[in-house]
């Protein structure tokens, strides 16, 4: 590849064929860090090893908020956030996973109080400098869309340990043509750069099928096992920043192009319910924004808030598309951008069955499922939602 220029945007369709034997699958793009923003191509491959990985999942721990107000019940949570607060209004979260109130007890130091112990796995952290601004109030909130409060205090202990990253994987790139700006600094001894780049899967029509971020750090380069003067490049990457391995499948449904049958998400587990959302924002061309008309969701076979947001896209934007792929995705998908706009009508047929099936998802503060939230904030935002 010749030298390249920073752009504001890489127009992948202008790199996708290239005069060999086999197709472009990857675009390597790395963002320019003092260059305004813009977008510089480092590369072209034909095959990416070691890219479907599973993150290990993170360790459970054990926290205590002492000297909570009492009404805290022990029970289930699941998902949920604790945000600490300095005398500053400064702010600091950590994402809780599958959360549980195990156990409400007295507070040593205040009868009228208690200590609520929790468990839970610790998610994305947001604690940047707490030692230079420390927390004078922590808040334990559900992440339902009411944002209950479950709990609030001025101490949580269990909460600041430190945690080993995990280790970072080998993604090989196959058969690489890169960029003589990247060759360059590769020769020079630099081995992560640009930091933030970017792995573009390309479907065959040679359009953006899903961006994985992978960053740039080179272990190694070599002849490639496919000749032609091509290179294979060795990265070293977070598990965390890779798709899962429920990804490859739904990547290979999708390699030739958006589904053209309704329902093809139907079945699928979670995870590749939310690979196949990712593949639907990505490759969604819904035109310039409408409102009016009247749409239809089969509310019947959705097994998770997933799927019922897989549903509602496939609803509004037919098969494949995309309408926001948890709550404040529809919201911002509301707002226009998507292709439709409210006023529109939209008939959720076999309602009743979706709320059987998410069943599990209900808020406990106000007692309803997450499929008449989801419908009561279509309604607020000037949807008409026919339950049938």
């Amino acid at each position: 590849m010749s030298d390249q220029v920073w752009v504001d945007h890489v127009r992948a369709e202008d790199h996708a064929r290239w005069e060999r034997a086999f197709p472009v699958r990857y675009l390597v793009v790395g963002e320019a860090e003092d260059e305004g923003g813009g977008e510089l191509l480092l590369g072209r491959c034909a095959a990416v090893e070691g890219l479907f990985a599973d993150p290990p999942p993170p360790p459970r721990e054990v926290l205590v908020m002492r000297g909570c107000a009492p009404g805290v019940v022990a029970g289930w949570v699941g998902a949920a956030w604790i945000e600490g607060r300095t005398g500053s209004g400064r702010s600091h979260w950590w994402e809780l996973l599958d959360a549980e109130v195990l156990a409400v007890g007295p507070h040593a130091a205040d009868p009228a109080l208690v200590d609520v112990v929790v468990g839970a796995a610790i998610g994305a952290v947001d604690a940047f400098r707490l030692a230079q601004h420390p927390c004078e109030r922590f808040e334990l909130t559900t992440s339902r869309p009411t944002d209950e409060l479950l709990a609030a205090c001025s101490e949580v202990t269990g909460l600041l340990v430190d945690r080993e990253p995990p280790r970072p994987l080998p993604v090989r790139l196959v058969g690489c043509e890169l960029a003589e700006a990247l060759r360059a600094r590769l020769a020079a001894g630099h081995r992560n750069w640009p930091a933030y780049t970017e792995l573009w899967a390309l479907d065959d029509g040679g359009r953006v099928l899903d961006r994985v971020s992978t960053g740039l750090a080179v272990e190694r380069t070599g002849p490639s096992v496919l000749g032609g003067g091509l290179l294979d490049v060795q990265l070293s990457v977070s598990p965390e920043q890779l798709p899962g391995s429920a990804a490859r499948g739904v990547w290979r449904s999708w390699q030739a192009g958006p589904p053209q049958r309704p329902g093809s998400w139907r079945g699928l587990s979670t995870a590749a319910k939310e690979a196949w959302q990712s593949l639907a924002l990505y490759l969604r061309e819904p035109g310039p924004d409408r409102s009016g008309g009247e749409y239809h969701l089969d509310g019947r076979g959705v097994e998770d808030g997933t799927g019922l947001h897989c549903a509602l896209g496939e609803a509004v934007n037919g098969p494949g598309g995309y309408y926001g792929r948890e709550w404040n995705g529809l919201r911002d998908c509301l707002g226009g951008g998507f292709g439709v706009v409210p006023p529109f009508t939209l008939h959720w047929h076999d309602f009743a069955a979706t709320e059987r099936e998410l069943a599990a998802e209900r808020d406990p503060a106000t007692g309803l499922g997450y499929p008449e939230e989801l419908a009561r904030m279509l309604e607020q935002h000037g949807v008409t939602v026919v339950r049938a």
